[in-house]
């Protein structure tokens, strides 16, 4: 397929301190082959629109609009065109529903990146999307669900640029998310947030960290030095240099060049190596190499690129890229999106050497789009990662079921207390025995990823284990949280200082929650529980989020088995729930799935 070279007209879009000890017997496994590789099927059929629409679409960006458990997707159209954006809504398994009504849906323009965030701490989430060629940004607050009030006052919608990506990252360590916006040949935009009860964004001029007038297309944020703050990856195009800017704190900012001279269009940080810190492959176009920069750590943080013997620099027209456990072995495997040639998979051998293997078949390559953004989610949510990739010469965007095998798995997502409710920067570090072999890993949840790409759930993936022996989480503000013990093969929400939701504790009194009739289930489910002595119950259904739907049971009750029956409300969302029973203070939970 040709490629149109984005980088042709004079617009040019080119276009136009927490120290982290990390358990070293990973470093004393032997050699492992390759598990079974995933297979990948496209995702195709007339009435899926997720599948079908055709547009300039350079990324997108999941999160669960409506509260069912399920992840939703914004796609962000009209590159170089007037295009309206696709605000898809999970419908069943891999099929979309597209929400037509709204500003979102009916705004055009030339849209570039779009990025979710609770910016205001309302509990519902927000939306920014960056536009080039000076036809403004644009700012969505959300009032619940897919109802969203368009914002028409204030620097963020008046400033004009030609603006490439965006950010909602807490960039002060004030608690509340702020916004930091990528510019081509112009200052960048960073938006400070003036918290509670306006939640107003002012422009705030930072000399040492707005680039200025180079070719910046991605800014990818991180905290890859481990003390607390988020670092900035600046990738610039037109054979120019990319920065990293290293946050040292009261808004001040240490540039680090790479003499690289090189085309970058996007950019992904991850812990690929399990040694604790973040690092960072580039994506270049123009048919130069991208880079796997591995991170040296403490104390110099120093970002230098792999051997060979890792990763064998391919020379393509590389955007986007993401990180991903697609085999569920406990290593990071990566995607990268090609523009007019095929994609690339590179699967993760894992300790000692976490070398990148390039797979040689599947869908995923053999489908040769003009691909910009990528990602991964479990759209169906059996466990398996799944990929979505965007094309931008008016194609239909690839999605690809993941097939499996699917081995042991944990997903999360992260609510702070703070008014960084989205939990942007919260990093988990998990420990599971995987191979006989008790192995670390570590995710932080990043504001944007590849290029032009978001996912705030992170996803885990654990071999063979049925359990997360620990979950440690250290959160924006500062504050930490363990848990032990943690059931694997499930969705899990970790609210800050809170108990997990979708995970049930040990129960003294031996009582056993199950589902006794069809799940997932229309209208009504049926669920028994045993006691084997007396004890207080309390059994309930909640959502996602923790909040009550229904009492099924509540009382001091006799040994023996005890049933109930849910019956869903008419008004009750189609989704994910839980079925949460407390027995003595202790607690186990199912999932309930109820269908349309």
């Amino acid at each position: 397929m040709p490629v149109s070279n984005p980088f042709s007209s004079h617009r040019l879009f080119h276009f136009a301190g927490r120290i982290f000890f990390v358990l070293a017997v990973t470093l004393a496994c032997p050699v492992r082959a390759l598990a079974q590789p995933p297979v990948f099927t496209r995702v195709t059929g007339p009435n899926n629109p997720i599948v079908t629409d055709a547009l300039q679409s350079a990324g997108g960006s999941w999160t669960d609009l409506d509260g069912d458990g399920f992840l939703d997707l914004i796609v962000l159209n009209g590159i170089t065109l007037s295009q309206s954006n696709s605000l898809y809504l999970h419908a069943s398994g891999m099929s979309f529903l597209r929400v037509v009504t709204g500003d979102i849906p009916n705004d055009a323009g030339p849209s570039n990146g779009g990025v979710w965030g609770d910016y205001d701490q309302d509990g519902h989430t927000d939306l920014f999307v960056a536009r080039r060629n000076n036809a403004g940004n644009l700012l969505y607050r959300g009032l619940g669900d897919t109802a969203f009030v368009k914002v028409t006052a204030g620097a963020v919608v008046t400033d004009l640029a030609n603006s490439n990506s965006g950010s909602w990252v807490d960039i002060d360590r004030d608690g509340d998310l702020d916004l930091y916006v990528v510019n081509f040949q112009g200052d960048d935009f960073l938006y400070l947030n003036g918290g509670a009860p306006d939640w107003p964004l002012t422009r705030t001029l930072v000399p040492t960290l707005t680039p200025g007038n180079e070719f910046s297309i991605h800014g990818a944020w991180a905290d890859f030095d481990g003390d607390c703050d988020e670092d900035l990856f600046v990738g610039n195009a037109g054979s120019q240099n990319d920065y990293l800017f290293v946050n040292g704190g009261d808004l001040t900012f240490t540039k680090r060049g790479f003499p690289d001279q090189s085309s970058t269009l996007g950019a992904s940080w991850a812990d690929f190596d399990a040694d604790g810190d973040l690092d960072l492959f580039v994506a270049n176009f123009l048919h130069e190499f991208s880079i796997l920069y591995r991170n040296s750590g403490a104390p110099a943080f120093t970002l230098t690129p792999v051997p060979t013997s890792v990763y064998v620099p391919d020379a393509a027209n590389s955007v986007g890229s993401a990180w991903g456990d697609i085999d569920n072995d406990g290593d990071l495997d990566l995607f990268v999106a090609n523009d007019g040639e095929p994609s690339a998979l590179y699967r993760n051998a894992g300790p000692p050497g976490f070398a990148l293997t390039r797979a040689t078949s599947g869908a995923e390559i053999a489908n040769i789009g003009n691909s910009f953004g990528c990602s991964f989610a479990d759209v169906d949510r059996d466990g398996a990662l799944d990929l979505w990739v965007a094309n931008r010469l008016n194609q239909p965007n690839f999605l690809y079921h993941n097939d499996g095998p699917v081995g042991g798995w944990a997903a999360f997502r992260c609510v702070g207390s703070t008014p960084n409710r989205s939990g942007v920067g919260a990093r988990l570090r998990v420990l599971a025995t995987i191979g006989g072999s008790p192995r670390w890993q570590m995710q932080e949840v990043m504001p944007l990823s590849g290029y032009n790409s978001q996912n705030l759930e992170l996803h885990f993936g654990i071999g063979g284990a049925t359990q997360l022996d620990s979950v440690l989480v250290n959160w924006p503000s500062g504050a930490r949280d363990t848990f032990t013990a943690v059931p694997a093969g499930r969705l899990i929400t970790i609210t800050e200082h809170q108990a997990l939701v979708g995970v049930e504790t040990p129960n003294p009194a031996r009582a056993r929650l199950r589902i006794t009739t069809r799940n997932p289930f229309r209208g009504a489910i049926e669920l028994a529980y045993e006691l084997t002595e007396e004890a207080l119950v309390t059994l309930e259904v909640i959502d996602l989020g923790g909040r009550k739907i229904a009492t099924l049971d509540a009382g001091r009750r006799s040994p023996g088995l005890h049933r109930s029956r849910f019956e869903a409300p008419a008004n009750l969302r189609p989704g994910l729930y839980w079925a949460r029973l407390d027995v003595a203070g202790a607690r186990e939970v199912v999932g309930l799935t109820l269908l349309r």
